[in-house]
């Protein structure tokens, strides 16, 4: 069977209707812009990131997750030159083979 609309009548909240808890369609878009000039920031640092680490071509289409994971390795291994820990020879520092497995443990 279905639905029944509901019938729009006077609200006692004011013009737009809806409980005095829902947002008034201005606040609505004002907090909807503001979220995407958030996501703007973020993926621009994204962006930012990954052109900064060595040994990435710029063409190459990496996540959030695979950019920060390389971020991360990259720093190791600069910590690791810094500290003068031994660097296994034969072994690449960054492992720039994109995951397209979820591994549990990350």
């Amino acid at each position: 069977m279905p639905r029944r609309r509901r019938t729009r009548s006077a609200s006692p909240h004011g013009d737009c209707g809806g409980s005095p808890n829902e947002p008034r369609p201005q606040q609505r878009n004002a907090a909807n812009a503001r979220e995407r000039a958030r996501m703007r920031v973020l993926s621009k640092a994204f962006c930012r990131l990954k052109t900064t680490l060595p040994w990435v071509p710029a063409d190459t289409k990496l996540s959030k997750l695979d950019t920060l994971r390389l971020a991360t390795s990259y720093i190791a291994h600069l910590r690791a030159i810094l500290t003068d820990e031994e660097v296994q020879p034969g072994i690449h520092p960054l492992n720039l083979v994109v995951c397209t497995s979820i591994h549990p443990l990350y």
